[in-house]
């Protein structure tokens, strides 16, 4: 992928977890608003959408500050499929993580021990 369009995503998932995280925290601390937004059948479907975009965000910036400290194309490249297979392991886990807290709505990614 072009690194404009990289960039791009990078700040449009900043505003996504601007906008995502402003209403965890709603849900998790406001005593009138919260019960509202956390039993809501959407809330596990919001929380998928910040689990995304905070690893894509993490991810693509740890990647451009590597790709700035080592130069090189062969290790911009190394570096890149090591953060993915990392993203896509980090996903598998949090996905897990979420089937656990709404097991109702979202399917158990792992069968449990």
């Amino acid at each position: 992928m072009r690194e404009s369009t990289l960039t791009f995503l990078q700040y449009i998932s900043a505003l996504i977890l601007i906008v995502v995280a402003s209403l965890h925290l709603l849900a998790n601390n406001a005593p009138h608003i919260g019960p509202l937004i956390h039993d809501s059948p959407m809330y596990p479907t919001m929380m998928v959408i910040f689990l995304t975009a905070l690893l894509y965000h993490l991810l693509n910036g740890l990647r451009s500050i590597l790709i700035e400290i080592i130069p090189g194309k062969y290790a911009a490249k190394s570096i890149s499929w090591c953060l993915l297979l990392i993203g896509i392991a980090a996903y598998i886990y949090g996905l897990n993580t979420l089937s656990d807290l709404f097991p109702k709505v979202i399917p158990h990614i792992l069968p449990a021990p």
